[in-house]
């Protein structure tokens, strides 16, 4: 046992290694060391970096710690006992031989490709009970979500993201079927699980993430068990030859296999609690490791360890772990290495290897990339008949699948991206509430809409919804912002922000927004980018203004902001570095507000922090957590939607000479001009829900757990409450509110801001003759939020 110094890993900590065969069987023994987490440690898991934020330990089985690890195992351990095994071989043992019957035939092929990947993934698509038709393209996904797109590289990318979202939108498909007819699968027991009195039920979240647990966990150790136990046999082909004279030696020779190979070469424990092993005091919240692969060569336990030997007796190997977390399937992994090497045993005389074996560069599994193999003396043994299917109705695009599944609109479309309204009519065009496949409840009617804001049934409920977005405080808590919570949480904080926030406040920065726009325009000369110029600084000067940051800490104050306004979107349409520049802006928002909460505490100033840190309610306050997070939310959300509505609002006037012309003649009418603006190309288009309890939107049922879609853009734009919606009409005097800002008790809170520094932009922009210069506008990408990128201008002179 030592400890490692902080080296590579992403946290820049050390850890425990544990080595021996004795200490790792103590410490997995032992629930003082968790897979979840605790000990005062933010994340856990089982790899040596912490969990990603949002990625929460405790909510997979194989990252929960008892009691609740074990209810859960209980109830769904009998799709793979005795049983359930002996009713699986026949197909299992038809599919080794199908695989190994074509990889054999012309004496030569890759084993990893051919035969152990795609085995131990189809193994657990049976397990799941997954139609055959749709084996081929899971399996496909699978062997990207796993591992990665370049597993040689050990590169994460955004294919293997999108496939593991894929593979999500299946699963909960499916789980849905399976509950309401269910079969004797492991999605079948999942989906009707049922917990011991007095353990909180299994929530939806929960049952969803076990189809990505089971195509992982499940497929990838026996994959490399696999391919690393037949590479040991093709290097010690008197081993082979002692197999192929007495099958008897089969069960030690699979044994064997898992010991040399190691699969899972180790997994990461945090100690709840200051505990001693061996000796030696490891502190609450220290990351531990236990390397099964060194257990499994201890010569205290094995002789010759370093000896591939499949007489080996006994071989106490731990190579399916140990403790709580042993492996549930470890049956099943047995069952798949005796079949693929008795379907082996059947055709092929002699094992060689043909060319170099190529490792993957990971060291949490034993990665094979690829294994070439000579088959020889082979023995023509045919391939069993293969039931015919239908062809899967599944694209061989995950990310497509992923798509279509869940939204009603392709986000990447650049047609939608430039004008998504005939999308949205046409949406709109089956009703005003409708549903994709994968389940989301698309709203799109102004009535509904808000309806669906106001209604106390709908709302966030646990938050996994939006998971990704969290953060975690010191104590390894989820932080949400307020946006992100129901009452009476969200009414308290809410409450006392909004007794800093106030119309007074805003309003008292009108002159100065007219003189910043005006200094921004004369700055920018005569061709200028509009979005840089002035959309851009203006609600960020405003902003700091407003909650007393310096002017020179502003440029960092973009960047963050765009990067969290971005990072709106689901992790499944963001690639890797968006979700990690996301996470990144907000701690880095949070520290800094931290730090100035601290400053306005000693010394109080006319701000709106000094009035946040002062802000109280019947004895109540924000606790520190709350208002950094509550600032964050402030700057970042508010600086987005007024970016953004400055620069839709000037290039829809563009567009429409004669709208411009007309707010130039009726300048009294700004007020009113705007929220036409609003209405017409809103910032905000999209917001997510949660049903929360079974209710009705427009008529419609929904049911507890649903996902909402309700869509702005298209309330905003509906011929019910809108005449001729798509025309823009500053002069516009029907119609409900608009939907820009939201609803209900979500309304946004900067509102106000955002129309001050809208109406001062306007002000000094509207007497100018603008042009749309090359290369023209263009738009950000994104689905929540709708905006330019740039958006290059012209001054000809002055209107008029």
């Amino acid at each position: 046992m030592f400890f490692h110094p902080a080296a590579s890993t992403a946290d820049g900590e050390g850890f425990w290694v544990l080595s021996r065969y004795e200490d790792i069987k103590a410490a997995a023994a032992d629930p003082a060391f968790s897979s979840q987490g605790g000990g005062g440690r933010v994340g856990g898991g089982t790899h040596i970096d912490d969990l990603a934020p949002g990625v929460h330990a405790g909510t997979m089985l194989n990252m929960m710690d008892d009691p609740r690890h074990q209810a859960i195992r209980d109830a769904v351990s009998p799709s793979v006992d005795a049983a359930a095994l002996a009713a699986m071989e026949p197909e299992l043992r038809a599919i080794a031989e199908d695989l190994v019957a074509r990889a054999v035939e012309g004496g030569e092929g890759d084993l990893m490709v051919d035969v152990a990947g795609p085995f131990a993934i189809t193994a657990a698509l049976l397990l799941l009970g997954v139609p055959r038709r749709d084996w081929p393209p899971l399996r496909a996904w699978a062997d990207v979500s796993m591992g990665f797109d370049d597993r040689e590289a050990g590169v994460d990318t955004e294919r293997s993201q999108m496939a593991r979202v894929a593979l999500y939108q299946y699963g909960t498909g499916a789980l849905k079927a399976r509950a309401a007819d269910p079969g004797r699968d492991l999605l079948s027991l999942v989906a009707r699980a049922e917990l011991p009195d007095g353990e909180r039920p299994m929530s939806a979240y929960e049952r969803e993430v076990f189809f990505n647990l089971i195509l992982g966990a499940g497929s990838e150790p026996p994959r490399n068990a696999i391919a690393h136990g037949l590479l040991a046999l093709a290097e010690h082909p008197e081993q082979w030859k002692a197999l192929r004279e007495d099958r008897s030696l089969v069960p030690g020779a699979v044994e064997e296999m898992l010991r040399w190979s190691s699969p899972t070469p180790y997994n990461r424990r945090t100690a709840t609690r200051d505990v001693e092993l061996g000796g030696t005091l490891i502190r609450a919240g220290e990351k531990v490791t236990f390397w099964w692969a060194s257990a499994n060569r201890d010569e205290s336990v094995f002789a010759d360890p370093d000896v591939f030997d499949i007489r080996r007796d006994p071989n106490p190997h731990l190579a399916f772990g140990f403790g709580a977390h042993g492996c549930m399937g470890e049956r099943m992994g047995r069952l798949e290495l005796r079949l693929v090497l008795e379907a082996l045993l059947d055709r092929v005389g002699e094992l060689r290897p043909a060319g170099p074996v190529r490792w993957a560069r990971s060291n949490k599994h034993t990665v094979i990339l690829n294994l070439p193999m000579t088959y020889a003396d082979a023995t023509p043994v045919p391939a069993p008949a293969r039931p015919e299917e239908p062809p899967s109705a599944l694209p061989a695009n995950p990310g497509l699948y992923v798509i279509t599944q869940l939204l009603p609109f392709n986000p990447f479309d650049p047609a939608f991206r430039a004008d998504p309204y005939p999308v949205y009519r046409k949406i709109a065009e089956a009703g005003p509430v409708t549903r994709t496949p994968g389940g989301t409840v698309v709203v799109t009617g102004h009535r509904e809409v808000s309806a669906a804001l106001r209604d106390p049934l709908i709302g966030w409920g646990d938050g996994q919804s939006v998971a990704e977005h969290f953060g975690r405080d010191p104590e390894g808590r989820p932080v949400r912002q307020f946006i992100f919570m129901d009452p009476p949480d969200h009414t308290r904080i809410r409450s006392l922000v909004s007794k800093a926030f106030t119309a007074r406040a805003i309003e008292r920065l009108r002159p100065r927004a007219a003189e910043i726009t005006s200094r921004l325009l004369a700055a920018a000369g005569t061709s200028f980018d509009l979005m840089d110029a002035v959309a851009h600084p203006l609600p960020a000067l405003l902003l700091g203004e407003l909650m007393g940051v310096p002017e020179d800490n502003l440029d960092r104050f973009r960047a963050w902001s765009a990067a969290i306004g971005r990072g709106l979107d689901p992790d499944f349409v963001l690639t890797r570095e968006q979700v990690a520049q996301r996470q990144g802006a907000r701690e880095q928002f949070n520290q800094y507000f931290a730090e100035l909460a601290a400053r306005r505490r000693a010394e109080p100033a006319e701000d709106l922090m000094s009035a946040l840190v002062a802000a109280e309610q019947e004895g109540d306050r924000l606790t520190e957590t709350e208002l950094v997070t509550t600032c964050t939310l402030l700057v970042s959300a508010g600086y987005a939607l007024t970016v953004h509505l400055i620069g839709n609002g000037v290039l829809a006037l563009l567009r429409e000479p004669g709208q411009l012309a007309w707010l130039r003649a009726n300048p009294d009418r700004l007020g009113g001009a705007v929220e036409e603006l609003l209405r017409y190309d809103a910032p905000a288009q999209v917001i997510s829900r949660v049903v929360l309890a079974d209710t009705e939107i427009g008529g419609v049922p929904v049911r507890a757990g649903e996902s909402l879609l309700l869509i702005l853009g298209a309330a905003n734009r509906d011929p019910a409450v809108y005449d001729e919606p798509d025309r823009l009409d500053l002069a516009r005097q029907s119609g409900g509110r608009n939907l820009g800002f939201g609803h209900g008790i979500h309304f946004c809170l900067g509102a106000p801001l955002a129309r001050l520094a809208v109406q001062a932009a306007l002000t000094e922009l509207i007497p100018l003759d603008l042009e749309i210069a090359e290369p023209g506008p263009r738009h950000t990408e994104g689905m929540v939020i709708r905006g330019l990128a740039s958006l290059p201008v012209t001054v000809r002179g002055r209107a008029g």
